[in-house]
């Protein structure tokens, strides 16, 4: 597997790496999250833009991805915002989310862009990804089921399918409802890393799929999620102590 250069860390190689999730409503808030980040171990910050209450607009969003970069001038910064759809805060029309995704790959803010896998069709989500590439910006396709977990034969072909698309990371996140769901994200992570020609990151929400977020350099999943203030999804762990056991099973 090719691994994945962005700024100083090197996804896909060696232990999983972090990224914790900046979540927050407001200019105020964001401070209090950044400070939040003091004394928290991580490689990747996610900036989750549609939990803004002015998340519709594009300026203010902007204004405040660039208020994250002057706060973490060296840090691999994601830029996420996840559609109503799948899980996220702010709902929206397809052109905003195009247009939007389109000014943060130009800006010279981020370094990670998150693209759903389902956002449009294939050229809109092609068009994206080039995007992104275009600007020297890693584009992370991905997909998230809050509900279920998706047969292993789907889940795989998923991630396949964003690596079709020419994603430089492809991820799935997966609701399980029981051990066995767990078993099943596992199983797909560990076929799909067999032949991947660049990073996955795959995860098991809730409670239940915690051993998911701690396991991924035995299945082959990339980066994980670990919280050092709000959590962003159900399941996340302190990336503290998300540290301490990556650091043990290595």
């Amino acid at each position: 597997m090719k691994t994945l250069q962005i700024r100083n860390i090197e996804l896909g190689a060696g232990m999983p790496k972090i990224a914790v999730p900046l979540v927050a409503a407001d200019s105020d808030g964001l401070k209090q999250a950044l400070d939040a980040l003091q004394g928290v171990s991580f490689d990747v910050v996610e900036f989750r833009v549609d939990f803004l209450k002015q998340a519709a607009d594009a300026d203010y969003v902007m204004a405040q991805t660039a208020a994250v970069r002057e706060a973490l001038p060296d840090v691999p910064l994601l830029f996420t915002f996840r559609r109503a759809e799948e899980g996220g805060s702010c709902p929206c029309s397809q052109e905003y989310y195009v247009s939007l995704l389109t000014r943060a790959a130009q800006s010279g803010l981020i370094d990670i862009l998150d693209i759903e896998l389902f956002a449009g069709d294939e050229a809109l989500v092609r068009r994206l990804i080039t995007e992104a590439q275009a600007n020297g910006v890693a584009a992370l396709l991905c997909n998230h089921d809050f509900h279920a977990t998706p047969p292993k034969a789907e889940i795989a072909g998923r991630l396949k399918k964003m690596e079709a698309l020419g994603a430089d990371v492809c991820k799935i996140a997966v609701m399980p409802q029981s051990a066995a769901d767990v078993a099943v994200l596992l199983d797909a992570t560990q076929e799909v890393f067999q032949t991947a020609s660049r990073p996955i990151v795959t995860m098991s929400m809730g409670k239940l799929g915690v051993i998911s977020r701690l396991a991924g350099q035995t299945f082959g999943s990339a980066l994980t999620f670990g919280a050092a203030a709000q959590a962003s999804a159900p399941g996340q762990i302190h990336a503290n102590d998300l540290r301490r056991i990556l650091e043990t099973l290595d």
